[in-house]
């Protein structure tokens, strides 16, 4: 089992930040096709006025949607040196910038994998299908797997691959994020009795994550992560768990038959039902040998804290 290790720095809530990319080349003011409406005098009182921002600030970067001149103007005064639709540009472009910085903290691996201009592309494309709900930013990027398997600009390249690769990664994230319990030792496992084996449950600490991938996408980021560029690699059914371990976490490689046992006792299945997953994969391999492999899988996890007791 090959063991890679993820450096975990303290934990912070993401609410805002000043980002970098607000020196963009400013373009000239948008008129609307047709006069600004007249706020009412409910949408001119401060709550009014508050939704109205919130409105136009968080509005998808596209021409269509943005805010014209005359509008802004209606709302906001003019400095002396930007107009009123310039000035909420700032805060405007700040947002987006803000999301895009976030998805790439998340995402640094995936950003390597398909280029700075790639990447930025696919954020702002996500920011604007799942603007931020929350006023905490740590789960933001939650859905950007599901989001380049359908969703995602045409463009971007390997969508598949980099869906995989957006799993594996933002399984770090949630891992990161997660509480953790006191692991199960293997002194603690050497008091279950034998016969109690086949019906013992066990289970996992809530740090951890499962997953099997169409792509070798736990290599593809090692070899990131150790300064290479490696070319998007070919299908290649892979399997990982990533898990935390006191402040660091882990990814481990899993076999086939790996997988399936360990997929059975997470989904809550008794020792010998999960065994029985992984018969086909272990099929012409001496009992002996099963036998083995299985007590070594098994102090492999439990030394690596995945699971916090087991339940007769």
């Amino acid at each position: 089992m090959n063991r890679h290790v993820v450096d975990v720095v303290a934990l912070h809530e993401r609410a805002s930040a000043t980002p970098e990319a607000l020196a963009r080349p400013r373009s000239a003011p948008r008129e609307p096709s047709r006069a600004a409406p007249t706020p009412s005098a409910e949408e001119l009182t401060l709550r009014g006025t508050q939704l109205w921002f919130q409105r136009a600030v968080t509005t998808p970067e596209s021409e269509e949607s943005a805010i014209g001149e005359r509008e802004a103007a209606t709302r906001l005064t003019a400095g002396p040196r930007l107009t009123a639709l310039e000035r909420l540009e700032i805060y405007r472009r700040g947002y987006h910038a803000r999301l895009v910085e976030c998805l790439a903290d998340d995402y640094p691996v995936l950003q390597a994998a398909l280029g700075a201009s790639a990447f930025e592309a696919l954020c702002r494309a996500y920011v604007a299908r799942h603007p931020s709900e929350s006023p905490s930013l740590n789960a933001y990027g939650r859905l950007m797997a599901d989001f380049l398997r359908d969703g995602a600009p045409d463009e971007t390249p390997s969508r598949a691959f980099a869906a995989d690769l957006a799993a594996l990664e933002w399984s770090i994230v949630e891992v990161i994020h997660a509480a953790s319990s006191e692991p199960l030792t293997l002194e603690g496992l050497g008091r279950i009795p034998a016969e109690a084996w086949a019906g013992a449950r066990l289970v996992a600490n809530t740090a951890l994550r499962l997953q099997r991938f169409e792509y070798p996408v736990n290599a593809f980021f090692q070899q990131v992560r150790d300064g290479a560029s490696p070319a998007l690699p070919s299908l290649s059914p892979s399997a990982t768990v990533v898990y935390r371990s006191g402040p660091t976490v882990w990814r481990m490689d899993l076999t086939e038959p790996m997988f399936q046992v360990l997929q059975g006792l997470l989904a809550g299945e008794a020792l010998a039902a999960a065994l029985g997953r992984a018969e086909a994969g272990l099929a012409g391999v001496d009992p002996v040998e099963i036998g083995q492999r299985v007590t070594h899988w098994f102090r492999e996890w439990v030394a690596s804290g995945l699971f916090v007791r087991v339940e007769i």
